[in-house]
């Protein structure tokens, strides 16, 4: 997001215009009066790329009712009960953003009328996750502390290209490769997340970043991913055996983030990689990653990697 504008009860409208160009959102402080909540949609009917960011303790949205037309929603709240006043912009929302989880396990069952949402960042527990089938322009999901027991809910949902998997339990990955336009997919930290072999039929996939999930300890040759062309291995600390790796025919970046598991002779299946063209390395200490570079010179040099070679050069 943007740089964006504060705004709290009590504000000017006389004194408080459109926003500037490089303003991205209104973030809102506290409940406002009706005025001051039609005000706001007055500057915002110009803007529709803007963002309304709304932060207060409400328990519903039913002000959602003083913004005809919006498009871009953000809400912090952790006392929000009810989702129903959505229906006020179901027409034309199409980013949606939870900006925190709840103190009650909240019922989403309204977004699933939200038929031109693009984007939906939700974070949980929630009630009511069947609403996500019926987003069938929904091209991006993030889902942080959701736990579905499986994808097919998202199988229906044609434009879903960008997948994000962050904490909660959904380790039932079976029907990934039925979600026909995924291209991005990200898991993090997925309780119970043990078995990743699936990844290796998800042929559409061009970038993929897998992180905190320890419990993994091999991954699926990468051979059939065609269009892989980005790998991010963050804190994966199971894995020990980058062949499969080395399998994905247009791999073009890969990182390797806090992987102190690793040591430079395990990138060898990626000499002469024939597309491999950046990389870093997270080996947990200077001398790997300055043997890893070494051995596989790609993207920047490693922090300190002169004063580590000239270091060693003067123990000679």
């Amino acid at each position: 997001m943007d740089r964006y504008r504060f705004i709290e009860t009590g504000f000017d409208p006389a004194a408080t215009g459109p926003l500037e160009a490089d303003e991205g959102a209104f973030r809102v402080r506290g409940l406002l009066t009706d005025d001051e909540y039609r005000h706001l949609a007055t500057l915002l009917a110009v803007r529709p790329d803007a963002w309304l960011w709304m932060e207060d303790r409400s328990t519903e949205v039913e002000w959602l009712a003083h913004f005809p037309g919006l498009r871009r929603l953000r809400i912090t709240s952790m006392r929000l009960e009810s989702w129903s006043g959505l229906r006020h912009i179901a027409d034309t929302l199409e980013h949606l953003e939870m900006g925190d989880g709840t103190l009650k396990r909240v019922s989403i069952a309204p977004m699933g009328d939200l038929a031109g949402l693009r984007s939906l960042y939700l974070i949980g527990p929630v009630k009511g996750v069947e609403a996500l089938a019926r987003l069938t322009a929904l091209e991006e999901l993030c889902l942080r502390s959701v736990t579905l027991p499986d994808l097919s809910l998202l199988v229906g949902l044609p434009r879903l290209h960008s997948l994000r998997l962050l904490l909660g339990g959904t380790a039932e990955l079976g029907l990934l490769p039925e979600l026909r336009a995924l291209d991005e997919l990200e898991l993090w930290r997925i309780r119970g997340m043990r078995d990743v072999s699936v990844l290796g039929s998800s042929q559409g996939l061009v970038k993929l970043t897998l992180q905190s999930m320890s419990a993994v300890t091999m991954l699926p040759s990468l051979a059939r991913l065609s269009k892989l062309s980005r790998l991010v291995l963050d804190t994966m600390r199971g894995i020990t055996d980058l062949r499969p790796v080395a399998d994905a025919p247009h791999l073009e970046e890969l990182l390797l983030i806090d992987m102190p598991q690793l040591s430079a002779t395990d990138l060898l299946p990626l000499v002469g990689h024939p597309t491999l063209l950046r990389a870093a390395w997270g080996f947990g200490s200077e001398r790997k990653n300055v043997e890893a570079w070494d051995l596989l010179p790609l993207g920047d040099k490693p922090f300190n990697y002169d004063v580590y070679k000239a270091r060693e050069a003067r123990r000679r």
